[in-house]
């Protein structure tokens, strides 16, 4: 079964409130069966829910709630931010157990970029009227499993049980200036194939490693991440610097909590910083999911240090932005 992640961001637009839901679908042609993305809550606590069905000839969508009053529009876009569909969620007469159905049919042989998605890669962005919310909500919001710590440690048991006690015993110190900081070598060399690979080298005679591109607040919060499996609530350049280690050392875990972090704390002021930091590592997902915030709180975006610094520093990605908001507007109209 194909992991799903599911987001969605409140925008900023004249009432009624639009949302935009987005649910990244990996691996879409070894998808076999039914799979359901993450929940979404709306401000006035009414329930979304959506599912995604894919046959050999047809891609089917649907999406249940207890609001009787929504619209919703359908856009598939490609990780590279390329729109191949788009369309308007039907909804149907069916009403059941409190809740509204709505659908909508796809068939594959109608859109042959489908065939040969750019890594295999999906991203569906539902945008969502609510005209029963009655006022303007600015934030962000990540629903995602809530004792994802509690997989960490099954991973990280399964990953050393057959490591040597020698191995148990030692520790592997890492300096950063004349800071240091203390982890368990099994620990580290379990979750980083980057540091395994440093320390069984014949350079590496001792564990200790010295590091000069991350601050030393950076490799304590990464260390209490490997001992503990979760992330310290902190600011969102505390948060960048985690998902610089998690690439650079390519711990998988940290990565993916440190990105879907990012996503749920995106804001006008720091959302710039955060796409860079998603093209130096090539990640489609920051990137994709940067780039919708962007476009869709562009007034607020555009008065940040962060877009002047984008605009001086990467004018081109600065204006695929401005042509993904032009590209959006239009499908709106049309719909």
């Amino acid at each position: 079964m194909a992991m799903v992640n599911g987001y969605f961001h409140s925008t900023y637009y004249t009432e009624p409130i639009r949302f935009l839901y987005t649910w990244t679908i990996p691996n879409l042609s070894k998808l076999k069966r039914d799979i359901g993305g993450e929940d979404l809550l709306l401000p006035n606590g009414k329930d979304c829910s959506f599912s995604l069905r894919r046959d050999l000839g047809d891609l089917r969508l649907s999406m249940k709630t207890t609001c009787t009053l929504l619209t919703c529009s359908v856009t598939i876009f490609t990780c590279n931010g390329v729109a191949l569909i788009r369309r308007k969620f039907m909804k149907t007469n069916e009403v059941k157990g409190g809740f509204s159905y709505y659908h909508l049919h796809l068939m594959l042989h109608d859109f042959n970029d489908l065939q040969n998605l750019p890594g295999n890669v999906l991203f569906i962005v539902f945008g969502i009227h609510d005209p029963e919310v009655m006022y303007k909500n600015f934030s962000t919001r990540q629903n995602g499993p809530k004792n994802e710590y509690l997989n960490y440690f099954r991973k990280l048991a399964a990953d050393i049980k057959n490591a040597p006690d020698s191995l148990w015993k030692e520790k592997v110190t890492l300096r950063v200036g004349n800071d240091t900081e203390v982890v368990n070598k099994a620990v580290l060399c379990s979750r980083s194939p980057v540091f395994a690979r440093m320390l069984e080298s014949e350079r590496q005679m001792e564990n200790c490693v010295t590091i000069d591109d991350v601050t030393m607040e950076g490799i304590r919060d990464f260390v209490y991440f490997l001992h503990s499996g979760t992330v310290l609530d902190k600011d969102i350049d505390s948060l960048h610097n985690l998902y610089y280690i998690a690439n650079k050392y390519d711990v998988a875990e940290l990565f993916q909590e440190s990105r879907n972090l990012l996503v749920s704390k995106f804001q006008p002021e720091n959302v710039c910083k955060t796409l860079k930091l998603s093209r130096m590592f090539s990640d489609d997902y920051l990137n994709f999911s940067a780039m919708l915030f962007i476009q869709s709180n562009l007034r607020l975006v555009v008065n940040t240090e962060g877009w002047i610094d984008l605009m001086i520093n990467e004018p081109k990605t600065a204006m695929k932005i401005i042509d993904f908001f032009f590209l959006d507007m239009k499908t709106r109209l049309d719909m």
